[in-house]
């Protein structure tokens, strides 16, 4: 983290807002924090932009210090209460197959008004298993094919892995091709992490939606971003914050804050490496 002086208003740049303005005062901390590729702070998307990782965000809130809140329980779209994180298995395999979590975050907007902003994240391997290994397929006929699973051979289903996703249609892959085989082991690692990966998920919707935090997508340089964050003071103590989380979860309001909800299906879009999950600096551990 690099730490700036405060000059007078007429020589501040204008940065992170939408409308242009930067606002600071003594209830303020103020500090410019570089991001870099190589640090894992930083994600490039297929169109070339970079975006901000859940690694990034950790160092972002060393400065901003924004509070979360892991709720015990979380409400599926289904009306079921469950526990949070929730994890539900493959009846014929017996190994995780969804997760589910929820994050609250707690922080300040430049006005002094308390933000809570929470974010629900499903995560479903199958599907993701799906999608990946039909890009394969897409980029290399010779990884797998598209097919009803009654149209395999013997030898195909000895030699390959199906997974249906429309009754009996489905996607195969050949155990031999390396492409199938990344597939599978990505496969295997979200069995294994998977309830940190969608905590993780859940805790970056979150915090991104933080008024102190810095555009979603950014200007990168070399792999290096310089972003400016705001800390702004507040007074939620762990007894507070267990009072905001509570009125929250049963009015989905909380008297005197601004509130923003999210529901995502995190199964589709692409997941960071497994060390910004596993990390243990700048933020939240799962």
């Amino acid at each position: 983290m690099q730490e700036i002086s405060i000059n007078y208003p007429e020589q501040w740049k204008s940065v992170n807002s939408r409308a242009g303005n930067l606002f600071t005062s003594a209830e303020n901390t103020v500090g410019v924090v570089r991001l870099t590729n190589a640090d894992g702070h930083l994600i490039q998307f297929d169109d070339g932009e970079w975006g901000i990782s859940a690694e990034g965000y950790r160092a972002c809130n060393l400065v901003a210090g924004i509070s979360t809140i892991t709720p015990d329980t979380i409400h599926l779209a289904d009306g079921r209460e469950v526990s949070n994180p929730y994890i539900e298995f493959d009846p014929e395999t017996g190994t995780a197959d969804k997760f589910w979590s929820q994050k609250i975050t707690v922080g300040m907007s430049p006005s002094g008004k308390p933000i809570v902003s929470s974010a629900t994240v499903l995560f479903d391997i199958r599907v993701r298993f799906v999608k990946e290994l039909m890009q394969k397929i897409e980029e290399n006929r010779d990884a797998g094919k598209l097919c009803m699973e009654g149209t395999l051979t013997e030898e195909e289903l000895r030699s390959g892995i199906f997974m249906a996703f429309q009754g009996k249609l489905g996607v195969y892959g050949r155990h031999d091709n390396i492409d199938v085989i990344r597939v599978i082991q990505n496969l295997i690692n979200n069995k294994e992490h998977g309830d940190k990966i969608v905590q993780t998920l859940a805790w970056k919707a979150s915090i991104k939606q933080q008024p102190s935090m810095p555009p979603t997508k950014l200007k990168a340089y070399n792999g290096v971003a310089d972003v400016l964050v705001i800390g702004y003071k507040d007074t939620f103590d762990e007894s507070k914050l267990h009072e905001i989380a509570t009125e929250f979860q049963q009015t989905g309001s909380v008297a005197g804050a601004d509130v923003i909800e999210e529901t995502i299906n995190a199964s589709e879009g692409a997941i960071e490496t497994e060390d910004n999950f596993l990390s243990t600096k700048g933020g939240p551990r799962f």
